[in-house]
């Protein structure tokens, strides 16, 4: 029988689910196998609560300058890849975790394999579905629903494990029941579709596959306001509001890299940006794989108009860092426009979309009215806390995990 289900509690007319986190190990041995349910444990053994700890989630503290505040405004160096273990110890440490599974609204399943991250792209230390159900005793059809887990990643493959991506048409019934569970990434299949991609000589021949998890839909990138004391982040958010100079119309900061779609916009857009004085380029070329965040906000504080070419996917944490600016973002691919709905409802709203790379992007943004540029950054301003993960233990209302939150328990009811 499914668990007995108590009342969420209440925020006004807002139900804030509770939420019970299985106590899974790093690792376990299954039918004699090695397997791993955590490939990243670093940050597990530090004291819950401490700077060290925070740090090792978020990343380190740097500091910007705004005219409006008189003090240097604190940001966090966060990882684009950081999203499970922000997960994992924001929810282990929740005010509203309960130990009772009789509770429980949703339940987080804390397993997080980063494969994006370890080359060669071995799965082989990958858990099956039946080990991973044999941990998973709570679980049954009638509440897998309400059962969250996550890809750090944007949940392409190789860089997910093939239980992570179980189909309800699998033939045993332990990926049938995962294939049932509700499941959060970077992406999904809505804003990456196979059907999408069959001019990628890498989709084609299965080199790797777009999000095809079940029941998987796409959550923002941590990005430098994730990880703020609330004060840290209302200071940055208020002088971010006040109108001020900014030195250049358009900026352009990437590395030359990605699948052929991608290099392609990319060539073209830098191409064009080198010809004008208005347009700044800034390289992240051997950044790929280090922090960049403070290349990127002072480029994209002191810019208009942030230019988001596709990432080796349709998404890219440029994306979420120019919002948190104020820098407009021009997008060049209306899959990036089904990014994140939970978050951001109308990319319309904060941003330029454009179908592909115009032969004049200058041009073209030149022709946005200062009303229309002044709309666009008073809606980012708007959605700036619903991008922001909160300190561990201590959410914020509408922050990026109670938003993700309240959606899946919308979704399960």
């Amino acid at each position: 029988a499914a668990l007995p289900t108590s009342p969420s509690k209440e925020v006004g007319t807002k139900r804030l689910p509770k939420i019970y986190v299985y106590d899974l190990p790093a690792e376990v041995t299954f039918n004699g196998e090695k397997m791993v349910f955590r490939d990243a444990p670093t940050c597990e053994a530090m004291a819950t609560g401490t700077e060290e700890d925070d740090t090792c989630v978020f990343g380190p503290h740097f500091n910007v300058s705004l005219a409006a505040s008189p003090a240097p405004l604190a940001l966090r160096d966060v990882d684009q890849f950081q999203l499970g273990e922000i997960l994992l110890f924001s929810l282990q440490r929740h005010p509203r975790r309960t130990h009772d599974p009789s509770e429980a609204d949703l339940f987080f399943i804390p397993v997080i394999q980063d494969l994006a991250h370890r080359f060669p792209w071995n799965q082989q230390a990958c858990y099956s579905a039946e080990a991973l159900v044999q941990h998973l005793p709570h679980l049954r059809a009638e509440n897998a629903k309400r059962h969250i887990w996550m890809s750090p990643g944007t949940a392409w493959t190789p860089f997910t494990c093939p239980a992570f991506d179980s189909q309800p048409s699998d033939p045993h019934p332990d990926n049938q029941l995962l294939a049932a569970t509700t499941k959060v990434a970077l992406e999904d299949a809505v804003s990456a579709p196979r059907e999408a991609f069959l001019d990628d000589w890498e989709v084609m021949y299965n080199v790797r596959t777009p999000p095809m998890a079940s029941n998987l839909h796409s959550i923002p990138y941590p990005s430098f306001t994730s990880g703020l004391e609330a004060a840290q982040l209302e200071a940055f958010r208020a002088a971010s509001a006040v109108p001020r100079t900014r030195q250049n119309f358009v900026a352009a900061m990437w590395g030359m890299h990605g699948p052929s779609r991608s290099m392609d916009q990319r060539t073209e857009l830098q191409l064009q940006c080198n010809k004008s004085s208005d347009c700044i380029v800034l390289s992240l070329d051997g950044l790929r794989y280090e922090t960049n965040s403070e290349v990127v906000v002072f480029g994209s504080l002191d810019a208009t108009f942030c230019l988001q070419p596709e990432g080796d996917t349709p998404s890219r944490k440029g994306m979420v860092d120019s919002i948190l600016t104020g820098c407009i973002p021009v997008l060049f691919s209306p899959l990036q426009t089904k990014l994140w709905p939970w978050h951001i409802e109308r990319w319309e709203d904060i941003a330029i979309a454009l179908d592909g790379v115009p032969s004049n992007i200058m041009g073209r943004l030149s022709q946005v009215s200062t009303d229309e540029i002044e709309r666009l950054r008073t809606n980012m301003l708007a959605v700036l806390p619903r991008l922001s993960y909160s300190l561990p233990g201590k959410p914020r209302p509408e922050d990026a995990l109670e938003t993700t939150l309240a959606a899946i328990l919308k979704l399960a009811q």
